[in-house]
């Protein structure tokens, strides 16, 4: 696992040194991302998916310039959205794809605004904490899909003519040029957390996450109609039983094909917890996993 990136205090130089051709957001040019930021990027996102025994994915850099111009609509207007109005700043179609197909981080202009690697975004998309809709894990669907196979980055940073910041990154996540191959030696569920674990990557406010992968072949078959409606979770870290709340299901078939979400109270860094699902449907016979995890330093 990579570890996290070193920055400086100052803000506009962290920013300046993402390119090697610095935007000009009040002009709509997204300036040129260093080739080394997307490449970080990349190895994170695969340090990431190593960890829940997930192939890694490949850059796309055929869809580049959607992400890119994505980012730079984000920062120019201050917002963010998946679906972007044509009347905002810098509207192109391309980035209006991006917008819709990617991951969003960032869109915040402000004198204050804190500086962010690119570990600390996926931290973000991970933990989820810090989404605009409440209980969703619609980012970390994205991130831990068996089934990714592609992704492309864009991300703008500037200091603006009157001394605010601007920052937003897009990470594309699906609809790639040339389409994606089916995957090889797919594990037999996803879990979030799983094993050790990076404590940078998760919050103990996080909702915990499971999906079951039944048909390797595609996201769609079996996958969709695995059944949680009768599945009972249980947490424990030895003999004591951890409060398991907040729980809710879907196959809604976007990024995982479907998704079980709960929190657990009380989680602390350096303890084992194993986690049992009992009940689950799949293919019509009833399934029961157990997995454990630890939060390390």
């Amino acid at each position: 696992m990579p570890p996290s990136t070193p920055v400086s205090n100052n803000w506009a130089t962290n920013a300046a040194a993402l390119f090697t051709t610095q935007p000009d957001v009040a002009n709509c040019r997204p300036g040129v991302l260093a080739q080394g930021v997307r490449d970080d990027l990349l190895a994170r996102l695969n340090a990431i998916r190593a960890l829940h025994r997930l192939p890694a994915v490949a850059y796309a850099s055929a869809d580049e310039d959607q992400a890119t111009q994505g980012a730079l609509m984000m920062a120019a207007n201050g917002q963010l959205t998946h679906t972007p109005p044509t009347t905002w700043k810098c509207y192109t179609s391309a980035g209006a794809t991006g917008a819709g197909t990617s991951n969003l981080y960032g869109g915040l202009i402000s004198p204050y605004l804190a500086y962010y690697t690119e570990d600390m975004y996926l931290g973000g998309w991970l933990t989820e904490v810090s989404n605009l809709v409440a209980n969703n894990v619609g980012h970390r669907r994205w991130m831990l899909d068996p089934f990714l196979g592609k992704i492309a980055y864009g991300r703008v940073a500037q200091v603006l003519a009157d001394g605010s910041r601007t920052d937003a990154a897009a990470m594309k996540v699906v609809s790639f040029t040339g389409g994606v191959a089916v995957p090889a030696n797919l594990p037999p569920f996803v879990a979030y957390p799983y094993g050790d674990y990076p404590a940078r990557y998760f919050d103990a406010a996080a909702l915990l996450s499971f999906t079951v992968v039944a048909d390797t072949t595609q996201r769609g078959g079996a996958n969709a109609t695995v059944d949680f409606s009768k599945a009972a979770i249980a947490v424990s870290n030895g003999a004591t039983q951890l409060a398991v709340s907040n729980v809710s299901y879907d196959n809604a078939g976007y990024a995982v094909p479907n998704n079980l979400q709960f929190n657990v109270a009380e989680l602390k860094p350096g303890v084992t917890y194993t986690v049992t699902i009992t009940g689950v449907v799949v293919r019509g016979k009833t399934a029961d996993y157990s997995y454990t995890f630890r939060i390390v330093q």
